[in-house]
């Protein structure tokens, strides 16, 4: 009886593996139920491709390289503020990342705890202050951009106050690029003097 039991087992086995028996996956378990939920009306199939193309292309081509320049353009709240656009070397950073996490957990004993502020890179509590971004020129000039409206990008754009017209400038491209270049080989001085010489 118990081989003819393991027999059986055995040729379940081998017909699933030929069939490729499986288990619904929790995606497909969710369209079903969708599916039944809304009078049969299927959702859209999607394979997820293009936002996982963005995410990496985002991730390898632009936050992992230092070498990356970003025209970060911003926009002052005043109308008669002039818009200006600064070069920044690699990307922005956020005032929350840090080497060292922001709180940490302190056993007080029978089941007790709590969590408590960890001291900063520097060695200070810096309790919640305000959340700035930052980043640094080629030439390794800080700027700060807390509370200001902009946008950064891989292309050299220019825009204008009072207007719907958006041009690229022509020899932007080629100058990022050449600059790129110039950073990756540690001449940031190179890159800064090519950015430079686009606002002439």
């Amino acid at each position: 009886m118990l081989k003819k039991t393991a027999a059986i087992v055995i040729a379940i086995g081998v017909i699933c593996s030929l069939a490729a028996c499986t288990e619904p996956t929790t995606r497909d378990s969710q369209l079903n139920s969708s599916t039944q939920k809304f009078d049969n009306r299927k959702p859209p199939k999607t394979s997820g491709d293009a936002e996982y193309s963005n995410y990496t292309r985002a991730q390898e081509d632009v936050y992992d390289s230092p070498s990356t320049i970003l025209w970060c353009t911003v926009f002052p709240p005043s109308n008669t503020a002039p818009i200006y656009t600064v070069p920044i070397a690699g990307k922005l950073t956020s005032s929350s990342t840090s080497y060292y996490p922001g709180n940490h957990w302190v056993d007080h004993g029978s089941s007790m705890g709590s969590m408590v502020e960890s001291q900063s890179v520097d060695g200070m509590f810096h309790g919640s202050p305000p959340a700035y971004r930052y980043g640094f020129t080629p030439s390794g000039q800080y700027w700060d951009f807390t509370n200001l409206a902009y946008s950064c990008t891989t292309a050299l754009t220019s825009f204008q106050r009072q207007t719907l017209k958006v041009a690229t400038v022509d020899p932007g491209d080629s100058v990022t690029k050449e600059a790129e270049a110039l950073l990756k080989k540690g001449d940031a001085a190179g890159a800064q003097a090519l950015i430079d010489g686009l606002t002439k």
